[in-house]
């Protein structure tokens, strides 16, 4: 991994709730703070879109641009990230305050692989636009250690480097009976060098041996993909873990 010294800084709360909480208010401040700086800010979904719910109008502008860390291959509201992202109060925010949106609603004329290209040319081309922006994501993590869209293949470290140590930002896949969802598309280890602030919300008493070998920084990525999280350069994580 590239960062030897530990990016992580670790702030524990007595719930999930208080947990999102800080979570958004550190996301928040730093949005305000970054406010004239072009920012590029990709969301997780699930338990992960709570945080929003503690940013406000003031923290956002037309400097900012939003998408996703990972998708799930489906035009079905209650299964894309994206369409989850749309529906909530932070999204109409961002919209009246002249943000911008990577969208990853697949058109009626995608496969994975042409939205993977377009989703992938959309944050290459605000990179090279914005040379000295920030690229800041929230980050969560399963009991089994995947982060991202991007699942263990302890059986097979090969595959998990085939398809996530490429050299494109975005992967996608099948994963067959990994995953009720199998049709994915994510943000890769590769991506994951670029990110310059992660905002991760990790709780629950299921994820703690997960959670415990992360902060260690213990075993292989194919095993534990949130160990890609050592390869941004600073990680602020929230917990009720202890």
């Amino acid at each position: 991994m590239k960062n030897s010294a530990n990016p992580f800084k670790v702030f524990e709360q007595t719930d999930k709730d208080s947990a999102a909480a800080e979570e958004g208010e550190y996301l928040n401040q730093f949005l305000l703070e970054n406010k004239k700086r072009p920012v590029l800010l990709m969301l997780s979904g699930g338990s992960s879109l709570a945080a929003l719910e503690y940013i406000g109008p003031t923290a956002l502008g037309e400097n900012l641009t939003i998408s996703v860390l990972d998708e799930r291959f489906s035009q079905d509201p209650e299964i894309n990230n994206f369409h989850q992202v749309q529906k909530t109060d932070f999204y109409t925010l961002a919209f009246k305050a002249e943000a911008s949106f990577f969208g990853t609603l697949p058109r009626n004329e995608d496969t994975m692989e042409s939205l993977a290209k377009r989703w992938e040319a959309n944050l290459r081309a605000w990179r090279q636009e914005n040379p000295n922006g920030l690229i800041a994501a929230t980050l969560g993590m399963g009991a089994d250690g995947h982060a991202n869209g991007m699942l263990p293949y302890p059986e097979d470290e090969k595959e998990f480097n085939r398809l996530f140590k490429t050299e494109n930002w975005i992967t996608y896949y099948n994963a067959g009976a990994k995953n009720k969802f199998p049709e994915r598309l994510t943000t890769n280890v590769t991506f994951m060098k670029n990110v310059d602030l992660g905002f991760a919300l990790v709780c629950g008493a299921e994820k703690k041996p997960a959670f415990e070998r992360l902060i260690k920084k213990q075993g292989q990525v194919h095993e534990l993909p949130a160990l890609a999280w050592h390869e941004i350069k600073e990680v602020k994580i929230f917990t009720d873990i202890n």
